[in-house]
């Protein structure tokens, strides 16, 4: 242990000595980490398990549907018809929800005693949905099974929302006019961030409510302007739920009279869904992978191809150091080894400075960021604020992957100029100071 030590202070007594080196370096290396961490931030906030979707580890998604029928074909969002046919039967599923989607309708919400007409953000669901998204109550309680099937105007508000109408988040039993409605409070939770747009709202109503719930049409009244949210009992269990939930529409496509309804590979683990933007086909996932991989790489080796050139022409002027060292005994693995702690410790400097840019840089431009694959712009209110909480950002699995990445570019960039440098000969290397 002593001697890895002291390898890092001879680095830490080098760098001080080269200094513009080191800083170039340094640079180098916290600008790739920050557009790698930002990449990373960001999909973490999509896919992984943050609040209130935290169950995405166990949710699949159905967005949308497409029958074909006598050559004729049509597609869009899901019928309240087809998800109690095929999906609310699902014996494998803990349980089923359902969201009704409003196509970018504008809604307002009239404070009380006040002519001011306030944007909302307003998603009308059922009560399974507080079961899928389990938000935390701040106050009262969502609405009930009960409340769902008699279309009882109820509703549940976000924390802010509940401050601003009535002065705190006590407004359990009170009422709010939505779209000149009068709803009763039921329940009050603590904000949801812009990010989780599957669930973001600052209003969420029964969808029964709304007369156009169970709308539907093509050949086999498929299609609808629903979506459906599967939330299996584990994570090892999605493809269980998945292949059943397969199984059940080619049942459905059995009682069809010359008609067939595709979901197109659906349902969606959440990062599929993320990609999915058309009704009428299915994006090619491995193509996915590969091309966000692929700019991974890119993003890694650019850096680490102009950094290995440096440490190179750095390795050419201290050959004759290595030479030396070599002369008395010095083993190969021992220089190679003093050579990337050097570079590591550049790399952990430079990763850390990257790492804290990354976050400053998601944060400053949150209300645009955000935006990578989601379609919540087009039916978020007017001045609707993004945030993104600490533990979207400090969290366990972001700082894996930057001293992941920090360990990497280190390899790349040190290897092999100190393998070749290494490994010339000794009168070579004690020559080169002539």
């Amino acid at each position: 242990m002593s001697k890895y030590i002291l390898y890092f202070k001879q680095a830490w007594q080098l760098m001080r000595q080269e200094k513009l080196f080191s800083a170039i370096y340094i640079v180098g290396t916290g600008l790739s980490i920050t557009v790698v961490m930002v990449l990373s931030i960001v999909f973490y906030i999509k896919i992984a398990n943050v609040y209130p979707e935290t169950n995405r580890d166990r949710t699949l998604i159905v967005l949308y549907g497409a029958e074909e029928s006598e050559g004729n074909s049509s597609s869009g969002m899901i019928s309240v018809h087809l998800i109690e046919t095929c999906f609310r039967s699902l014996e494998s599923a803990e349980t089923v929800t359902a969201v009704y989607n409003t196509w970018g309708n504008e809604d307002y919400v009239q404070p009380e005693g006040s002519n001011e007409q306030l944007p909302v953000t307003a998603k009308y669901v059922d009560d399974r949905f507080w079961t899928v998204f389990p938000f935390r109550f701040v106050n009262g309680k969502p609405f009930t099974e009960a409340d769902f099937s008699s279309a009882i105007p109820t509703a549940v508000i976000a924390e802010s929302l509940a401050k601003r109408l009535f002065g705190s988040a006590d407004a359990e039993g009170k009422q709010v006019s939505l779209n000149f409605r009068q709803f009763r409070v039921c329940g009050v939770v603590k904000d949801a961030s812009y990010a989780t747009e599957r669930s973001y709202a600052q209003l969420w109503a029964p969808y029964t409510v709304e007369p156009n719930h169970k709308l539907a049409f093509g050949q086999g009244n498929s299609l609808g302007p629903m979506s459906a949210f599967i939330l299996a009992p584990s994570a090892g269990e999605v493809e269980l739920v998945r292949e059943e939930a397969l199984d059940n529409i080619k049942k459905y496509n059995r009682t069809l009279d010359k008609t067939e309804l595709s979901l197109h590979g659906q349902p969606d683990r959440q990062w599929q869904a993320l990609f999915r933007i058309t009704s009428n086909g299915s994006p090619d996932f491995n193509k996915i992978r590969l091309q966000y991989l692929f700019v991974f790489l890119i993003l890694l080796l650019v850096p680490a191809v102009s950094l290995s050139g440096m440490t190179d022409s750095r390795m050419e002027r201290r050959l004759s150091e290595i030479g030396v060292r070599r002369a008395f005994g010095a083993p190969v693995s021992t220089t190679v080894i003093q050579i990337i702690t050097e570079n590591l410790l550049f790399s952990l400097i430079g990763g850390l400075a990257g790492l804290l840019f990354s976050y400053l840089a998601v944060w400053l431009g949150r209300s645009w960021i955000m935006i990578l694959g989601g379609t919540v712009m087009a039916f978020t209110a007017e001045g609707t604020e993004v945030t993104v909480s600490p533990a979207m950002l400090m969290n366990f699995t972001v700082f894996s992957i930057a001293l992941g990445i920090c360990f990497v570019l280190n390899l790349l960039s040190a290897l092999i100029p100190a393998w070749k440098s290494a490994h010339r000969p000794i009168v070579h290397s004690l020559n080169a100071k002539l």
